[in-house]
């Protein structure tokens, strides 16, 4: 019987392609390159650097600059990244939107497990996030990866997680996220139960896989 839900928060809870949109607009518009197409391009370069990240090749501060670098460098725009940064994170802390059912979500679980949110983002943004939506009050606590020294899927950061919770027995605990490289395989390398929140509905063929978070009670025979 699962007694511990340990669940991503960016494109599981929240909406982070809209936040990451909302935060990056008056970025491009300073620029007069606020596009459809240009927005798109972003978030397959910074999508790339976060796995690069995933894999050990670079840290989160490479991440962080590199993509503004990569990104300003397809129109021959030279920028100083961290002067970007700190205008973007601002705003896209202010990007707490709940993804559809996340909050019905929350409420059914609650029922059911403690629930721990377990995250790869910035600290100050995911803290901020977490407060404006909410979310603070409704989880059990937060696990965020700038804080713990290891990001997901290193198998470090979860015994991390298990260790500070007092988790002997890995049965009781279920992973829930959107990431196949980051949540999934974190889950696999640490030996924990998971399920796949394939939230664009990729890959009907993977095992323990949900398109709607409700469903997640099925799933593990809890209806």
């Amino acid at each position: 019987m699962y007694k511990i839900l340990l669940v991503d928060i960016d494109n599981t809870l929240l909406d982070f392609n809209k936040a990451e949109k909302m935060a990056l607009i008056p970025v491009l518009k300073k620029y007069n390159l606020c596009s459809e197409e240009n927005i798109k391009l972003y978030s397959e370069i910074n999508l790339a650097y976060w796995k690069m990240l995933e894999r050990k090749e670079i840290t989160k501060a490479e991440v962080i600059t590199l993509r503004w670098k990569e990104f300003f460098n397809h129109f021959n725009i030279e920028v100083n990244p961290d002067i970007i940064n700190e205008n973007y994170f601002n705003d896209l802390a202010e990007g707490a939107y709940f993804l559809s059912g996340a909050l019905e979500f929350l409420k059914e679980a609650k029922k059911h497990f403690k629930i721990y949110a377990v995250t790869n983002g910035r600290t100050n943004v995911q803290r901020r996030r977490l407060q404006k939506s909410g979310l603070d009050k409704i989880l059990d606590g937060v696990y965020i990866s700038d804080e713990i020294g290891y990001h997901k899927p290193d198998k470090k950061f979860f015994e991390y997680v298990l260790n500070d919770l007092k988790i002997k027995n890995k049965e009781e605990v279920i992973v829930l996220g959107d990431s196949l490289t980051s949540d999934i395989q974190g889950a696999i390398n640490s030996g924990l139960d998971y399920v796949w929140f394939d939230l664009n509905n990729t890959n009907p063929s993977f095992n323990n896989r949900i398109t709607k978070l409700n469903d997640f009670f099925k799933i593990i025979n809890f209806e």
